[in-house]
């Protein structure tokens, strides 16, 4: 809004009020107001507070809107630009990024149509009066009838809506000053003319119809339409239209009034605000939604053996450009790429839209000579790759795409999107600058993982989750080093998810952060009562990169210890290694929980010279061995193989820190990694996960 709160405050904050009285002045200069400005303002504030409350609640719109528009006329603001003026301030005032664009729109138009409605009826209800008055005119006096018509020459004369009145073959027998401002004619100019001259080409054959059936008594008594007619300059105006026979006093048509109301700005308005809510603001691409409606109409219109082919763009680390050269040369690196896209594709049967941020797609029909799928995804990662110059520097894009090819015939606008989707992540997941065609035997796979990354969040708040436990073994002696904490999902209809697909899907879904809240304060509310029960025990927890970046890590773990009397020793947090050496802040994290007396381990190592590094850096006392490598030894043929010397030499490189191991199924297993070194294992040798009240009895 351009006053008050730009997101939209309730009606009794001080931008109400402002707006009123700027309305209210305005109003009084467009047409003569009988009530006092204070009055007015009252009134006009009131009625904003209704607008408010409609663009918050879409089926009150109409309502509201008539309501607003027939007050307007209530209190005689019906000069010649006062409706332009009300539309012009309620736009201004309420038109921001916190009001939908449809809601306002719908409210707008309403407002007109109740003033245009109000205005007419009231201009309607004189006219009948009138009509009466001249039937009747022969039985009354003089006097009576000078009155009628002083009363039908002030009303024809002052009203802002143009009213002619034509015989019954269309000729003009009078006009009144309004009709002859909204058209561009004067009344001699139309005197010699029919009605049906007005008309637009494009509306002449309806218009003449119904002025035809109107008369003949073919169809109702009135006609009311927003059609297009010719002013004297030949420009087009778009009017709303009121028409209704005038008969005799022997009950005869004996002509047609019409009455005329110039809507043109509003009709651009709402052509405005339409092409504002289907396209993209920065490029004037189609946007989403006007993209999925035309990939609809194609799969309607085409020929059912047409071939489609959806490409689904995401541009890579455009972060850096945003971060690195600022906002401006993002935005101009968007909009060359939606240039640079509709140049490829102009000599196809193509559509280009931008989805948002840095995601494009190109719907394409596919002819004989069309690029195939492998040579169209190369151009345009050529045509990105051309830099582009701002302040003398070149920069250039690369796009991660996704694709998928149907005919028209097996297609389905949602699957369709779906599947594009589907195919661009998996490109994404392979790298930057890669692509990926849709592969449909993986659906429902794909399928059934977004189902349940998407339901996730009310599985958490359902308490649909259990955390599980599981030992960590001391070697050599095999005493119990720790219960490391896991999650557990019992889905229902889906099954049981594990820990491993639990911490994937909750990376997807945005609720890892809240998962790890409840996974800490759940089991640290269970080590509570283990230890109360007499069960001396450490707990671990491994994160996730994203939980284990979190600039509120640390005061989420401290809030958790505050609230319990347990020495913060029992506690382990494992944190990912990529999200350590990435990120300072999260090393200090480590660092300020440490210092709290909370143990503190590194996952996912793999033993590369910065991880070492980081070792001497950070005060950890253990780390656990990727999985990756994991596997390779386990795979070993021999404990004399390369992999399994390297890690040997390996461990007097880690300053002292203790090697971990998981995953391991077998004895022998466990014997080759004492003899390497390893002081923790855990895995399934040492039994599954169990849940809390299992525990004791372990322990015991």
């Amino acid at each position: 809004m351009t006053e008050g709160d730009p997101d939209g405050l309730p009606p009794e904050t001080g931008w109400r009020d402002d707006v009123a009285r700027r309305w209210a002045a305005e109003l009084s200069t467009t047409s003569y107001l009988p009530l006092p400005r204070e009055d007015v303002a009252r009134s006009l504030a009131d009625l904003l507070d209704q607008i408010v409350v409609a663009l918050a609640d879409t089926e009150k719109a109409a309502e509201v809107g008539r309501v607003v528009g027939t007050r307007l006329v209530e209190i005689r603001a019906t000069g010649e630009e006062s409706l332009s003026v009300s539309l012009r301030i309620l736009q201004d005032a309420l038109l921001s990024d916190g009001v939908e664009v449809d809601a306002l729109l719908s409210v707008l138009t309403e407002v007109a149509a109740g003033y245009a409605a109000a205005d007419r009826e009231n201009t309607f209800a004189q006219q009948e009066t009138l009509n009466k008055a001249l039937l009747s005119s022969k039985l009354k006096t003089d006097r009576e009838l000078k009155a009628s018509e002083a009363r039908f020459s002030e009303v024809f004369t002052s009203t802002p809506i143009g009213v002619a009145i034509t015989d019954l073959r269309g000729r003009f027998v009078q006009v009144n000053p309004a009709f002859e401002r909204v058209l561009g004619y004067h009344a001699d100019d139309l005197a010699p003319m029919c009605i049906d001259r007005l008309f637009h080409p494009e509306d002449a054959e309806y218009l003449s119809a119904s002025y035809r059936e109107l008369v003949e008594g073919a169809r109702a008594t009135r006609i009311s339409d927003r059609k297009r007619l010719v002013r004297a300059d030949g420009e087009a105006a778009w009017c709303f239209l009121g028409v209704s026979v005038l008969h005799g006093a022997d009950g005869n048509p004996c002509g047609v009034v019409t009455m005329v109301e110039d809507i043109t700005e509003l009709h651009l308005l709402q052509d405005r605000f339409q092409h504002q809510a289907l396209h993209d603001a920065l490029t004037g691409l189609p946007n989403r939604g006007f993209f999925h409606t035309r990939l609809e109409a194609a799969l309607v219109n085409l020929p059912r053996d047409a071939r489609l082919a959806l490409y689904q763009l995401g541009l890579d680390g455009f972060e850096l450009i945003n971060d690195g050269l600022g906002y401006a040369v993002g935005d101009q690196l968007i909009r060359t790429v939606a240039r640079r896209l509709e140049h490829l594709v102009e000599d196809e049967e193509a559509l280009v839209s931008r989805y948002g941020g840095t995601e494009f797609a190109l719907l394409v029909w596919e002819q004989p000579d069309t690029p195939s799928v492998p040579v169209m995804t190369q151009l345009i990662n050529e045509m990105l790759a051309e830099p582009v110059y701002v302040g003398g520097r070149g920069i250039a894009a690369t796009a991660s795409i996704g694709v998928v090819q149907r005919t028209v015939g097996e297609a389905d606008a949602a699957n369709m999107l779906w599947a594009a989707d589907v195919a661009l992540r998996r490109a994404e997941a392979a790298g930057k600058r890669q692509w990926a065609l849709f592969d449909p035997d993986l659906a429902p796979e794909e399928r059934e993982e977004s189902q349940l990354a998407a339901i996730m969040p009310g599985g958490l708040e359902m308490g649909e989750f259990d955390v599980v436990y599981r030992p960590s073994i001391r070697l050599p002696d095999r005493g119990l080093c720790t219960m490391e904490a896991e999650f557990r999902w019992d889905t229902g209809d889906f099954g049981v998810v594990e820990h491993a697909d639990c911490t994937r899907l909750a990376e997807r879904s945005g609720v890892t952060l809240g998962m790890r809240d409840w996974m800490l304060q759940t089991a640290w509310q269970h080590l509570g009562e283990w230890h109360a029960d007499g069960h001396r025990v450490s707990l671990s927890l491994a994160l996730s990169p994203n939980q284990g970046r979190d600039p509120d890590l640390a005061a989420v773990v401290h809030k958790v210890l505050d609230e319990s009397e347990l020495d913060p020793s029992l506690l382990r947090l494992c944190m990912p290694i990529a999200a350590i050496s990435e990120n300072e802040e999260a090393r200090e994290n480590l660092r300020h929980l440490r210092a709290r007396g909370i143990e503190a381990s590194l996952h996912d190592f793999t033993g590369s010279p910065g991880e070492l590094r980081l070792l001497r850096e950070l005060p950890v006392d253990s780390v656990r061995l990727s999985e990756e490598i994991v596997r390779l030894v386990h795979a070993a043929e021999s404990p004399e193989t390369p992999e399994i010397q390297a890690l040997r030499g390996l461990i007097p490189l880690m300053s002292g820190v203790r090697l971990c191991v998981d995953h391991v199924e077998t004895e022998e297993q466990l014997a080759l990694w004492q003899d390497i070194g390893c002081a923790v294992v855990a895995g399934p040798l040492f039994g599954s996960p169990m849940l809390s009240f299992d525990v004791p009895a372990f322990l015991a």
